[in-house]
């Protein structure tokens, strides 16, 4: 045992000298890896550095291009040694809409020409230059999109060839332009919305944050799209006469007559009262305030309140639909008050009654997503003033409006472009002695199968009176103008003129 206990001893020196070899071989072999992998995200690196500085110029070239009359160039992206390939692709599709206009200004495809190895991805897409795609991508340089001075400008750049593009030289052309809003709508007083769907809209929600306000520049990432809102909405029309309507004005049975003037797409066929002028088949545009509308109840939640009481006073209010079983208040005495209601308004021997409001510049507007019913002998709208312009009532241009008997001080401003389609959904619970049908399903808006006494001013569709009512309009309407209750802080940027010229460029190898 002695013995042994001398023999390891005798190769202490030995072992120690082998362990120490190898702890420098393995140490020596770490080193060699952790260079290599530094050296190799390094080269990984510098090789991403030169295809975004490449693509950056090729932006560059590209918006000189499409800003030339006549331009042609070849760019050299030196490339040809990179491990990814270029190619032109179908990336995305931009549209942008102005409210109350059927057609968009532009609707159109996005296509790209992308670098792309493996995950790495680099493309220039509409006039701006990007890294990565989804929620990776980041903005390597802007689009020459410039808003300023309630003024926007956005050239669109569409990019015409084949797939196959070389990674060593690319030949830009100039085809031509189209200027998309030389005939276009006035977007004065109107919401214009940009709607970008593509890879790259993390991107494209960046560049328009740092040139609009953020609010109003929203992400869904589940569609990969991004829109941006502009404009503050302002109907145009005015309170300077009795009727405008979008279709016929008749007589639907009975004496009815109408004390002020009549416009009318349609027939005129109603005693209307001298020295008016009532007249059909005259043209005239108005802005439908559906989108107004729905806006106002979207950004509505924060500051509306619910209705409590009989009582309504300065504020803000919020319903679904509006059903009253008894009489309710409208106080001005403190402020204005605006009343949303996502749905109907249905009153059935009910009133609502405006005080308050002498001595003031205060109103009360009610904005309206569905139809409006007043039946019963006791029901409808009254002022203490009788000044038409303290109640105002707006709705989209699918409202239909029915009052059978009763009183209406105020204002209707519903517009359309063409007659809604459908009944009134609750003409038959609340108005049944209101309802145009059958002989005048025609009608959106139905006044009288009993006697009516309306003072102020209608703006809607084709219109039927019946019966004894009597339609008079107030010449202190003449100053008040139709206005949608957003308040400033959830308003968009303001925007006046907008200019979209598209440039076609051609895109192929040299």
């Amino acid at each position: 045992m002695t013995g042994r206990w001398r023999d390891s001893r005798g190769l202490t020196p030995v072992l120690g000298l082998t362990l120490l070899i190898g702890m420098v071989a393995v140490a020596s072999i770490g080193i060699f890896l952790v260079s290599s992998a530094s050296l190799s995200s390094s080269a990984d690196g510098l090789e991403d550095e030169r295809v975004e500085q490449s693509f950056t110029q090729l932006g560059a070239d590209l918006n000189t291009v499409a800003a030339s009359s006549s331009d042609t160039r070849t760019v050299a992206l030196g490339l040809e040694d990179a491990e990814g390939d270029v190619s032109l692709v179908d990336s995305g599709h931009m549209t942008i809409t102005v409210a109350g206009v059927d057609d968009p200004i532009i609707d159109e495809p996005l296509r790209s020409i992308e670098y792309r190895d493996g995950d790495t991805v680099v493309a220039y897409e509409g006039g701006a230059v990007f890294r990565g795609s989804g929620t990776e991508t980041r903005l390597l340089s802007g689009p020459q999109v410039e808003f300023r001075e309630e003024t926007l400008h956005l050239p669109v750049t569409r990019l015409n060839g084949v797939e196959s593009v070389s990674n060593d030289r690319i030949r830009l052309s100039k085809l031509g332009s189209e200027d998309l809003t030389r005939d276009g709508p006035n977007v004065a007083g109107r919401f214009v919305r940009i709607t970008i769907e593509s890879p790259y809209y993390v991107g494209w929600a960046e560049h328009y944050e740092r040139q609009v306000d953020a609010s109003y520049v929203r992400v869904d990432h589940e569609s990969e799209t991004v829109t941006v809102l502009l404009g503050q909405p302002q109907p145009d029309g005015s309170y300077d006469g009795a009727v405008y309507a979008q279709g016929d004005v008749k007589d639907n049975g009975g004496t009815p007559s109408v004390n002020g003037s009549i416009t009318a797409s349609g027939d005129v066929n109603i005693t209307c009262e001298e020295p008016t002028v009532c007249t059909g088949g005259e043209e005239f545009d108005l802005r439908p305030l559906d989108e107004d509308i729905a806006y106002l109840l979207e950004t509505v939640d924060d500051d509306a309140q619910p209705i409590e009481g009989s009582t309504l006073e300065n504020g803000t209010y919020l319903t679904d639909n509006l059903s009253l079983p008894d009489d309710l208040t409208i106080d001005l005495s403190e402020g204005n008050v605006t009343l949303v209601v996502d749905g109907y308004i249905g009153l059935n021997n009910a009133k609502i009654e405006v005080i308050g409001a002498e001595g003031t510049n205060n109103v009360a507007r009610v904005y309206t997503t569905g139809d409006v019913a007043i039946g019963g002998g006791s029901s409808g709208v009254s002022v203490e003033s009788d000044d038409p312009s303290r109640f105002q009532l707006y709705g989209t241009s699918e409202m239909k409006f029915a009052i059978g008997q009763g009183e209406f001080t105020g204002t209707i401003y519903a517009p359309r472009d063409e007659p809604a389609e459908g009944t009134n959904d609750v003409v038959e619970e609340y108005a049944p002695n209101a309802d145009c049908s059958p002989d005048a399903d025609w009608a959106d808006v139905c006044i009288g199968t009993g006697s009516v006494d309306f003072t102020g001013s209608i703006i809607s569709g084709p219109m039927a009176i019946a019966q004894n009512a009597e339609l008079t309009y107030d010449p202190l309407l003449k100053t008040v103008e139709p206005t949608i209750d957003i308040k400033p802080e959830h308003l968009p940027p303001k925007l006046t003129h907008l200019t979209i010229v598209a440039h076609d460029v051609g895109v192929e190898s040299d």
